[in-house]
């Protein structure tokens, strides 16, 4: 590696790489740990930390050593390994779902069954529930007051993605008819038309996220078996060209048995598209290993720090080739940046 990284992005990057921490006395957080709905951390209890120089990660609350060699010590805000202070940090207030933002999940249910996510497996242990416009604007106006900068918005599939994005589209006039102008909107939807991206475009979304999830297709094949991979592409560079240069998305997970290269090719092609790609590590979820190593063929693991920086770095050359620039992005994931190494933010 030919840049210099700053020493606070290899610690970022060494966090990732286990994306776990356990805490000397979790009763004295400052904060409430962030409990998620949706994705492959469903049902774990995560904190944001900040690192001096400003940088941030999300990892998930530890239950024993054996997931993780770091601890974060609440009273001298440091993070330890093995008794000796490594990196200063302070937890930071994840407002809904992560810091300075309202994320939310509009559906707590959903019909597929991709792989690495957890949300099908957990759904059947909790009550099925749809936030309904109304109880959006009210939730957003309670946070409102405490640093909000942005709106984001997941959802499960119940019935069917056309409903899924129907529903969410009307979440967003509503925003839109409460706050006006004031607060830009992220949409993270399934969609298999291109008028699903209109839709959403029309009703006042900023930026949209359409996840690529593996650049693999036999890999895609197998842990989204319900979806169509050559579908979602184009519906991905659709929205590319509905939303505009430095407004649309994606996560291309890392971890799931894939070449190097193979990620790099999904990365440049997506900035093609005027697409700038989240380059996520793996979550391991124990509600899905198993059976995610039984259909991988025990292939899946999340990755080192060094394969983080070095993807990013490769990345960060893609968006200086294409006229990208991650900092404009205001909404989700390229604003939080906590759980990914992220280029032009982090190196």
């Amino acid at each position: 590696m030919s840049e210099e990284i700053p020493q606070t992005t290899w610690a970022k990057a060494k966090l990732l790489e286990k994306g776990a921490i356990l805490v000397n006395d979790v009763k004295k957080l400052p904060f409430l740990p962030d409990h998620s709905t949706a994705g492959p951390s469903t049902g774990q209890d995560c904190i944001f930390l900040r690192l001096n120089d400003g940088r941030l990660v999300r990892l998930k609350l530890a239950e024993t050593r054996s997931e993780t060699p770091y601890t974060y010590n609440i009273e001298r805000r440091m993070i330890q390994k093995e008794g000796r202070d490594l990196y200063p940090a302070k937890q930071v207030e994840s407002l809904l779902h992560c810091p300075e933002q309202a994320f939310l999940n509009l559906d707590t249910n959903c019909k597929y069954h991709c792989k690495f996510c957890a949300t099908p497996i957990i759904q059947s242990h909790i009550t099925h529930r749809t936030l309904q416009p109304h109880t959006v604007t009210r939730i957003i106006k309670r946070v409102a007051d405490k640093g909000l900068s942005c709106v984001a918005l997941t959802t499960g599939v119940f019935s069917t993605p056309t409903e899924s994005v129907k529903h969410m589209c009307g979440v967003v006039r509503a925003i839109r008819d409460e706050f006006g102008d004031t607060l830009p909107i992220g949409v993270e939807p399934l969609v298999e038309e291109e008028k699903h991206v209109d839709m959403l475009y029309e009703a006042g979304a900023d930026e949209i996220k359409i996840n690529v999830e593996s650049y693999d297709p036999e890999i895609f094949a197998i842990v989204c078996s319900e979806l169509d991979y050559k579908k979602n592409l184009r519906m991905i560079k659709y929205a590319g060209k509905v939303f505009g240069e430095n407004h649309a998305c994606s996560n291309i997970i890392i971890g799931l048995g894939e070449k190097e290269e193979t990620v790099n090719q999904g990365a440049e092609v997506l900035a093609d598209w005027g697409v700038i790609a989240s380059l996520r590590p793996l979550n391991l979820n124990p509600l899905i290993e198993t059976p995610l190593q039984k259909a991988l063929n025990n292939r899946a693991q999340r990755p080192s720090a060094e394969r983080l920086i070095s993807h990013a770095l490769k990345h960060k050359e893609i968006l200086k080739e294409k006229g990208l620039d991650v900092t404009k992005f205001r909404t989700m994931c390229l604003k939080c940046t906590a759980c990914d190494v992220v280029p032009q933010r982090d190196l």
